[in-house]
């Protein structure tokens, strides 16, 4: 992979930013029944969490997906255009933006419910007047490979994505729905992988995360780099050619809500990158990142690059890792 490759420019998600509905329940409720919320916060989502992430860590960020102009439309457009992030379609006229709804217990699991709105219909012709740059770094969810139109659109546009741009792709929670041939031909031009533990046993088959990420990283692209993100453990890191590495974790002191922990720590992998880490230490930032993203309630929670700085400056004082 080049070096202009893994020092990205400029963050482009393509895809899906709509509305978190959060409720904070003390258990799921049974079937048939009902529960009394301990709280509940809305909040602007989905791929807004990743490009605020870049942002905060500074990395400029853009957005490539659809707007609606209902309730939740206005809600995104706002929290986007207060962000200072671009938005590279127009916005589409007499439909809404979609929302998903969230059940967060006290260990700070999130249980969702997703309904889609004009976010999850992309069309080939959009996303080939995308005016992308040489350095982007294109994010892609696995939710809008899911969706009927997105994903035919991504499938046959991914593809023929410029050399110059890296493609970064998080399979998401709905990745055994992803039809399989479409998910074959995307991973085929992805250049990051990045997933956690559920996700990395659903498409390796593997119980082991070590195991499971090396399997994957030798059965894609050459030049493809896997993050396979294992919670309070850390990360697995696996690049073309090498071992599986474990990258050390930084410890929550408190887990509040897990809901863009793995926003978070894409969007901090990228931004040390682009800042001329190597993988290993832009794996190790990443974790730091999203450690202090669950110790918060909400989607958008990674921290600032001041707060992240501390943060990694309180583990060298520890003697460069929390274990």
């Amino acid at each position: 992979m080049s070096q202009l490759r893994l020092r990205p420019r400029r963050l482009v998600l393509v895809g899906s930013v709509l509305v978190d509905l959060l409720l904070y329940v003390e258990r799921l409720p049974e079937r048939g029944g009902d529960l009394l919320a301990e709280r509940a916060l809305q909040a602007v989502g989905g791929g807004f969490n990743v490009l605020m992430g870049a942002l905060r860590l500074g990395l400029p960020a853009a957005y490539a997906g659809r707007i609606g102009d209902g309730p939740m439309g206005d809600r995104v457009r706002a929290e986007l255009a207060a962000a200072g992030i671009p938005v590279l379609l127009p916005p589409v006229v007499g439909r809404d933006t979609g929302f998903d709804i969230g059940l967060v217990e006290p260990d700070g699991e999130r249980t969702f419910v997703t309904a889609p709105g004009v976010e999850a219909e992309l069309s080939l012709p959009e996303l080939e007047g995308l005016a992308l740059q040489e350095g982007d770094a294109v994010y892609v969810s696995g939710y809008d490979l899911c969706y009927p139109l997105s994903g035919a659109a991504l499938e046959a546009w991914l593809p023929g994505l410029a050399p110059s741009c890296l493609l970064v792709l998080d399979p998401g929670p709905l990745v055994a729905t992803i039809p399989t041939q479409r998910l074959e031909q995307v991973l085929r031009r992805v250049d990051v992988l990045s997933l956690n533990a559920r996700e990395l046993l659903l498409l390796s088959g593997e119980e082991e995360p070590a195991r499971g990420a090396a399997r994957l990283c030798s059965q894609l692209a050459p030049q493809e780099v896997v993050v396979a993100r294992v919670g309070a453990e850390g990360c697995w890191l696996v690049s073309a050619g090498g071992v599986p590495l474990r990258v050390a974790p930084r410890p929550a002191r408190v887990v509040v809500d897990t809901t863009g922990a793995g926003d978070a720590h894409v969007a901090a992998f990228l931004a040390a990158l682009a800042g001329g880490r190597n993988l290993e230490e832009a794996a190790y930032e990443a974790n730091v990142a999203a450690s202090l993203a669950v110790e918060r309630a909400g989607p958008a929670t990674t921290p600032t690059r001041a707060e992240l700085e501390m943060a990694l400056a309180e583990g060298r004082k520890g003697g460069g890792e929390w274990e």
